[in-house]
């Protein structure tokens, strides 16, 4: 079971660096096919080619492959001319001849060992000095504008990706392999001061120590690591330049600088993959896919392609292009995972909030449900004290009046009728509680109306209030139910009324108003006030519209009826939605 994944994995990886070699030696097939000259100079070598200049009935050119500077070329019969790297000249013929040997004498400078001359027909010789152009100069111009541009334009967008790291540090590498291939190839030329070594080397080591930060950076971040990398640096810089002051050979300690600072770099990466490869096996395989293309093009330069005569494009020429293009499309492959993560993460939290919320909805109406629960049962036990206190006293009175024969039947009636009164306003507040207030009126009407009717009475009932009407809890809405019945009594014990009006409609300020009002004899509120029984009329009145949390108002003169008028404010009563 666990083999098979492995051969898949390894499988996996033999196709990404086979498909990486690939790439790359078609990209360099195709350049060298498209654009390397076709044939060979060697029939136009020196010293051969002088027989063959006499008879040449063309344009007669020189060029000198592999030069670093001007360089002086005398041909027996021909002007000495003076040649540039990567340029033909043409000759002209002499009237004497001074010798027979040929010469190349180069500048300032020794000839480079590599420097070989060629002499034949100028179209021949100007095609071969403008491939060795492309090959030395224009090819080092692609590399170093091309890094410059990536690095800037990877530094430019780091606000864009958050401020990363390894994007950073990849920016800062590419502006250094650019800044140093352009030291190395036209440094020496543009900048010919004594302090120039010691800027071409320091540059060569910043950049791979920027090299060993980004695999840092690359294989998971170690700060110790960095700060090694960092030292080293500075280490070796302190030896550069001390090897300047003190006047020694740079040659020999750049040698055993680069051979200690390469192998260290080699060893720091292999480790580093080998992490990868625990940690992310696909980022770590193509890596090593692109690192493997640019060792193979160093070896088929050193090992297979001719020495250097000016013909033959190096491949590690293309490598650093190609390269860093491998790295780039790595890294956008590693930000197109970090954003997949992130949108999957975001995703992860989005539905985890929602969950979250539904389940802060479903406890908050659980906690409604649990709170009414409460309420109805604190409703239930009041109710119960009430019909303890209220009906049971009374019926408990009534039974002990009648064991004594102190009640006439009438009185025992109007007792009776009193508790059972009290018992439907408990109930009718039970049904209609929390429902609009003005069908819970409605219904205390239709109680009412049967009643006063037997006894003469008319009940009238009008609402003006905009709907939905407010509500009202089943407390206050017993306690209006008492209120208006014993405002009702008072007018059919005392008042002699053959109307009753009840009404309801908005008041000041949002408040319900509600008018309960007779045509009987009426009475003066100022001495009723005084009276040793208005506690049992107009005291319980004004104490259930306390208790209410409203205001009551008397009116009523002697001859002209009376009028209760109740004030609910809205923070007693609720809208019904």
């Amino acid at each position: 079971m666990t083999i098979m994944p492995r051969l898949t994995g390894w499988r996996r990886a033999l196709a990404i660096i086979l498909g990486a070699q690939l790439l790359f030696w078609c990209a360099y097939a195709l350049i060298v096919a498209g654009l390397q000259p076709v044939g060979t100079l060697e029939d136009y070598r020196l010293p051969a080619a002088r027989a063959l200049l006499a008879s040449e009935p063309a344009e007669v050119g020189a060029y000198a492959a592999g030069l670093s500077g001007p360089a002086m070329l005398r041909i027996p019969g021909w002007q000495p001319v003076v040649l540039q790297p990567a340029q033909a000249s043409l000759l002209s013929r002499a009237e004497t001849s001074a010798g027979n040997e040929w010469s190349l004498t180069c500048r300032g400078n020794p000839c480079p060992e590599a420097a070989t001359a060629y002499a034949g027909p100028f179209d021949r010789m100007d095609e071969a000095a403008g491939w060795e152009k492309f090959q030395r100069f224009d090819m080092v111009w692609l590399v170093v504008v091309t890094e410059l541009m990536m690095g800037a334009a990877l530094l430019v967008l780091l606000p864009v990706n958050g401020f990363s790291r390894l994007q950073c540090i990849t920016g800062l590498l590419l502006i250094s392999v650019g800044i140093d291939a352009w030291l190395t190839t036209f440094g020496a030329e543009s900048l010919p001061y004594v302090w120039f070594p010691l800027l071409r080397y320091g540059v060569e080591y910043l950049m791979l120590t920027t090299a060993a930060l980004a695999v840092n950076a690359f294989a998971d971040w170690r700060p110790r690591e960095a700060w090694a990398a960092c030292g080293y640096f500075v280490a070796v810089f302190a030896i550069l330049l001390g090897t300047m002051i003190a006047g020694a050979s740079f040659a020999t300690i750049v040698a055993w600088l680069d051979a200690i600072t390469l192998t260290l770099l080699l060893g720091y990466g292999f480790l580093a993959l080998l992490r990868m490869g625990r940690t992310a096996p696909g980022p770590a395989i193509r890596v090593l896919a692109i690192l493997l293309v640019a060792l193979a093009s160093i070896g088929f330069d050193l090992f297979l392609l001719p020495p250097p005569t000016g013909f033959a494009l190096q491949a590690s020429v293309l490598a650093p292009p190609l390269t860093m293009f491998g790295i780039l499309f790595e890294i956008a492959l590693q930000g197109h995972r970090l954003n997949q993560e992130a949108e999957e993460a975001r995703s992860d939290l989005e539905r985890q909030v929602l969950e979250q919320d539904a389940s802060l909805l479903r406890s908050s109406r659980l906690l409604r449900h649990q709170e009414r629960l409460i309420a109805i049962d604190a409703e239930r036990q009041r109710l119960l004290r009430d019909m303890h206190d209220g009906v049971g006293g009374v019926l408990t009175h009534l039974l002990l009046d009648v064991r004594e024969n102190r009640l006439t039947s009438r009185e025992i009636e109007q007792g009776l009728q009193s508790s059972v009164d009290d018992l439907r306003n408990m109930a009718s507040a039970i049904d209609a509680g929390n429902e609009p207030i003005d069908e819970a009126l409605a219904m205390f009407r239709e109680r009412m109306a049967g009643r006063l009717a037997r006894s003469g009475v008319t009940l009238d009932y009008r609402c003006t209030l905009p709907t939905p009407a407010p509500s009202l809890d089943v407390r206050r809405l017993l306690n209006l139910y008492r209120l208006l019945q014993e405002g009702i009594a008072n007018s059919l014990r005392h008042a002699s009324a053959t109307r009753i009006d009840l009404a309801m409609k908005p008041g000041d300020d949002g408040a319900i108003l509600i008018i309960l009002s007779d045509d009987g004899m009426g009475f003066e509120p100022e001495r009723a006030s005084g009276a040793v029984g208005e506690g049992r009329g107009l005291a319980n009145i004004r104490r259930r519209a306390d208790q209410m949390g409203g205001r009551i108002a008397i009116e009523s003169a002697p001859g002209r009826g009376t009028q209760l008028t109740l004030a609910i404010p809205t923070h007693a009563a609720g809208r019904k939605s």
